[in-house]
């Protein structure tokens, strides 16, 4: 029976310690430069949700004055808009209905309300 020589059963022990540290110090850089990136992007894509919230929100005041502008029997700004976003959504609400704060998910935005006229429907920013 052959014996392996002392080179080959060092071959056959694994990594050195040298590779495992720079294996460790690779991940900690990719971990570095890749969570800050992640943490902005979730940021943003929530904040994005919330500018379509707000998009949506003019869509149905757009909707309801156009069907206001249809029938006579409405005054403008006597119909109600629905102001329910959805599941994550949570908004404050005015005296009048109208959405006056968004958040969604930890994400807070501030919105105003231009309220419409027989020109145009009212519309939030």
């Amino acid at each position: 029976m052959k014996t392996k020589s002392l080179n080959q059963k060092r071959k056959l022990k694994g990594f050195t310690l040298i590779e495992v540290i720079a294996v460790l110090v690779l991940l900690g850089i990719l971990t570095a430069v890749a969570v800050p990136k992640y943490v902005d992007m979730a940021t943003a894509a929530k904040e994005k949700a919330i500018d379509a919230a707000i998009a949506e929100l003019n869509s149905r005041e757009a909707i309801t004055w156009g069907k206001e502008q249809l029938d006579d029997g409405l005054e403008i700004g006597d119909a109600l808009v629905d102001t329910e976003l959805g599941p994550g959504y949570t908004r404050v609400l005015d005296g009048a209905g109208k959405v006056m704060n968004i958040t969604f998910q930890g994400v807070d935005r501030g919105v105003t309300f231009s309220p419409g006229n027989t020109a145009g429907p009212g519309f939030y920013q």
